[in-house]
């Protein structure tokens, strides 16, 4: 009786963690929306003149920047052609989109950061 509980236990907990790994394409593409145009922003912004580098490092630190934002502006088309092709997104996609919303979070800090030691005071 134990066994049979047990077993009933662990096909729930994996029936469980499949239904977590699925996500609605509809829900992914919003997700993957709101980054883009973060994204687009935050290119905007590091092109502005307010935001002109003055020394070798910050001038380093911008060309960091506006690369890893051009990579996940290209990811971004990736993906979402792959959310937008698919009924229900599983598994490793789910994850794909994951990583790259936290990625995309990470870039937000340290665009942050290269504005606020450009304008401690913005």
């Amino acid at each position: 009786m134990y066994e049979k509980s047990l077993k009933i236990n662990t096909m729930t907990r994996e029936t469980f963690r499949i239904t977590t790994n699925v996500m609605d394409n509809n829900s992914c593409l919003v997700w993957l929306d709101r980054s883009y145009k973060d994204l687009l922003q935050w290119k905007r912004k590091l092109d502005s003149y307010l935001f002109e580098p003055t020394t070798l490092r910050q001038f380093e630190l911008k060309r960091q920047l506006t690369d890893a934002i051009e990579t996940l502006l290209n990811r971004y088309i990736e993906l979402s052609t792959m959310a937008r092709r698919r009924g229900k997104l599983i598994g490793n996609q789910v994850e794909m989109i994951k990583n790259y919303l936290m990625e995309t979070r990470t870039l937000e800090d340290e665009v942050q950061q290269y504005m606020g030691i450009l304008h401690p005071t913005l």
